[in-house]
């Protein structure tokens, strides 16, 4: 039931390629973590505002050039910002997926980690 449940809260992308011959992990990729993270992006957008903005009390009036760059930094070495946006994604994988996901966690953490990182980057604006 829960399975169900959580797989019915995703949305569909239709550009998630399933094509023949992608690994298992790209195909999880594809067919959890995008949705998932598609899912949550107004979350994902307002724990890097919280977090953006206090570090930098002036975010508003930075260049998107530094912003960009601040990113890449927080999203590279702040382990427990890193932290958070996985556990915000990984709350809502079925019982199968977490167990794909125990198996390949380190490969998987970095995945989550760079495509929430383009998604913040590319939604500037919105933080």
């Amino acid at each position: 039931m829960r399975k169900e449940q959580i797989t019915n809260l995703r949305p569909t992308i239709p550009k998630a390629e399933l094509t023949e011959g992608i690994s298992e992990i790209e195909k999880f990729q594809n067919t959890a973590l995008r949705q998932i993270i598609k899912f949550q992006h107004e979350v994902i957008l307002l724990v890097f505002s919280s977090y953006a903005r206090k570090i930098h009390k002036d975010w508003g009036s930075l260049s998107n050039e530094k912003k960009e760059a601040f990113i890449e930094s927080v999203m590279s070495k702040n382990q427990q910002l890193k932290n958070q946006y996985i556990g915000i994604i990984l709350g809502l994988l079925s019982e199968e997926e977490i167990e794909f996901y125990q198996n390949n966690s380190s490969e998987i953490n970095r995945r989550i980690t760079q495509i929430i990182k383009q998604r913040v980057q590319t939604n500037l604006g919105s933080i």
